[in-house]
């Protein structure tokens, strides 16, 4: 479900799921947690480039297959537990990371994103984080977004559930470029290949101490996102727009 490819120093972990949008799955979530431990483990690897594929997104957030019907207690927290892992996978890297954005970044999509220390975004592609219309709690992607651009902009995006454009994330500092989509790879590889010529040991320690913090409040937001998770699950109105979406029966109560 991923593909792995250098360019010289640079490892590029392509996304590769059936689904064009790249729903994460569990399969995709674990492919994704044991390439980023590989590119950082290895010495011959400078930056990591995470991209979506051409003519793919980014994702397209969360596997609605997978999440469609959850609703026991049990199930949500463990899902949430494996969101927070995803996150904090990223920021456990230790060297340059960069998001290569195309097509829709959505919700778990969204989110993801922002864990890398950079984001190029092509100015055909969205972000989206429209939880909160479809009945889904946002309390992950509140807590992200309060953290890395503060509450009033949290609060805009959260509450509105509106598709941002290239232009619009530009302007919010969401992305730190905005480029043609014909490009966007290999303006990833360029910006990774910048940071990858740091010296190693003050960008590896200066690195560590900036996303401790960040680390640190995805755990503190787990057990509170669970609440909030299995409220919204178990009030069904989560999984009425899954399957509406899958063009599925809902067989809820």
């Amino acid at each position: 479900m991923i593909l792995e490819t250098d360019h010289d120093e640079i490892r590029v972990i392509t996304l590769n799921a059936e689904n064009k949008h790249n729903p994460f799955s569990f399969e995709l979530e674990e492919q994704i947690k044991e390439a980023l431990s590989r590119a950082n483990s290895d010495p011959m690897i400078g930056a990591v480039i995470l991209y979506g594929g051409e003519g793919r997104s980014f994702s397209a957030g969360g596997d609605f297959n997978e999440v469609k019907f959850l609703s026991r207690t049990v199930e949500i927290e463990n899902w949430i537990d494996r969101v927070i892992e995803l996150y904090q996978s990223v920021l456990k890297v230790t060297k340059p990371t960069v998001a290569a954005i195309d097509g829709y970044a959505i919700g778990m999509g969204f989110q993801f994103a922002m864990m890398f220390d950079q984001r190029l975004m092509s100015a055909d592609a969205s972000l989206i984080m429209p939880e909160l219309q479809h009945g889904i709690g946002c309390s992950v992607g509140a807590a992200i977004l309060r953290f890395t651009h503060g509450f009033a902009l949290m609060q805009e995006i959260i509450y509105q559930c509106k598709s941002l454009d290239a232009q619009t994330c530009s302007n919010y500092h969401l992305v730190n470029k905005v480029v043609d989509k014909d490009t966007l790879l290999h303006e990833a590889i360029q910006e990774a290949r910048a940071m990858a010529k740091f010296p190693r040991t003050a960008f590896i320690n200066t690195k560590t101490s900036i996303n401790r913090n960040f680390i640190e409040l995805l755990d503190a937001i787990k057990e509170t996102s669970k609440s909030v998770h299995t409220a919204s699950f178990q009030a069904r109105d989560a999984q009425k727009h899954f399957c509406k979406v899958l063009k599925v029966k809902y067989q809820g109560e």
